[in-house]
């Protein structure tokens, strides 16, 4: 056993994910501060089938994603939070990091919630979107933020391809662009 808990499980962080409090403001911060940027937001993330450890949770939120020093962040505002052990996942300071995303090949994405579940990291959060999910796992006693799981996917990839891509020769203009209708 004591083999197994050193073993890597998650391979390397995907994305860093912020809770912010007003993204208009964090992005333009980020822009002069770090050259982040373009970030693409997402208002009201479409999220479906929302559930907190078995019952009906509520995660309204928008988000914007963005490339940093060539790696992709997320901005969250929330909007609405529940239970209160979803709230808890998101309170606190602000901005501050809330979880570090992975992506694990999708016949693996069972044993490592699992395993995250068994070594005292619960999902407190699932939600479905396009048809892939994703869980938050409370990371925070021991690394001071949450773990994000989604299984490998091409939307994944291929959005995040897009963000990327438009950080490489970005020249400052249009730096919150809106996704969607």
């Amino acid at each position: 056993m004591a083999e197994d808990l050193f073993r890597a499980q998650l391979g390397s962080p995907h994305h860093h994910a912020y809770v912010v409090d007003d993204i208009d403001a964090t992005v333009q911060r980020l822009v002069s501060q770090l050259g982040a940027g373009p970030f693409f937001l997402i208002e009201d993330v479409p999220l479906e089938d929302v559930r907190s450890r078995g019952e009906q949770a509520e995660f309204a939120h928008n988000s914007a994603f963005g490339a940093c020093d060539g790696s992709p962040i997320e901005l969250i505002e929330a909007a609405r939070l529940a239970p209160e052990r979803v709230e808890r996942g998101f309170a606190g300071a602000r901005p501050r990091l809330q979880h570090v995303g992975y992506v694990v090949p999708a016949e693996q994405v069972a044993a490592v919630r699992g395993g995250l579940d068994e070594r005292g990291l619960a999902g407190y959060l699932s939600s479905w979107l396009g048809g892939n999910e994703t869980t938050l796992h409370d990371a925070s006693a021991t690394l001071g933020h949450d773990i994000e799981i989604h299984a490998d996917n091409p939307g994944l990839h291929d959005f995040f391809a897009m963000v990327l891509g438009a950080a490489d020769g970005w020249d400052g203009s249009r730096p919150l662009r809106r996704v969607g209708p």
